[in-house]
């Protein structure tokens, strides 16, 4: 069914109104989530395009993609090979992945990463370029067939933009926090784990998903150096970096 291209012009609109309002991470997130569901995208990813030295993990913002996809593709630093992060240092426009061209017999990693993408459903995508005064980011969403045309990919800008903006600015640190080594989702999602809520009835709370619940905890545990859930809780309540 075609969907009436005036629509996403109020749609995006009325998104920006929302998450303008809204005042946790976790609203952002669901919100974004839900409008990019609408268009057939199941996946996403937020976060700096990394340089030498560092990891796609370190600088994630939001992460939506299929847990095995974002564990594979930081242990292997698929980020050298990807073409799609790589495309993003030409252009400022948001851009189709199919359009973040390479050589396929030259470029054999760039032909393999896109292969392996779709072994997880990760088939056609779009990339909103971030650029800082000091470095490059970007939203990167993906499915098995969305829909995209001129007025959704418009409205997808927008809406990518305003979104990792605003995350941003609510998981920066502030004065009276800057010390803590979490981030507030990461928080939020310990403090559910302490009171006993699995990883599912988290994201049902928090309304993100459940995906998205496990990596935050696993970024927890990370910056903590624990090993397991439950010792997370503990570290970050002696801590004191959340409180049940």
């Amino acid at each position: 069914m075609k969907i009436l291209e005036p629509y996403w012009g109020r749609r995006a609109l009325d998104f920006v109104d929302a998450i303008e309002a809204s005042k946790t991470a976790a609203s952002v997130i669901s919100q974004f989530e839900k409008v990019i569901g609408e268009l057939g995208f199941h996946a996403y990813i937020m976060a700096g395009i990394p340089t030498s030295g560092q990891s796609l993990a370190e600088l994630t913002v939001a992460n939506g993609w299929p847990a095995e996809w974002f564990e594979l593709y930081n242990r292997e630093n698929l980020h050298v090979a990807d073409p799609v992060p790589r495309h993003c240092f030409n252009t400022l426009n948001p851009f189709e992945w199919k359009d973040a061209s390479y050589d396929r017999e030259r470029d054999r990693p760039a032909h393999d990463v896109m292969m392996r993408a779709r072994d997880f459903g990760l088939c056609e995508g779009f990339c909103i370029p971030i650029h800082y005064d000091d470095a490059i980011g970007a939203v990167s969403i993906a499915g098995e067939r969305p829909y995209l045309d001129a007025e959704t990919k418009g409205a997808l800008h927008l809406m990518g933009v305003l979104t990792h903006g605003r995350l941003r600015a609510l998981i920066r640190p502030t004065a009276a926090s800057c010390g803590r080594r979490l981030s507030g989702m990461e928080a939020e999602v310990l403090r559910w784990a302490a009171r006993g809520k699995t990883a599912w009835e988290t994201g049902q709370i928090l309304g993100i998903s459940e995906r998205n619940v496990r990596w935050h905890l696993e970024e927890a545990q990370r910056k903590l150096m624990t090993n397991n859930k439950t010792a997370t809780v503990a570290t970050a309540i002696v801590n004191r970096e959340i409180l049940i």
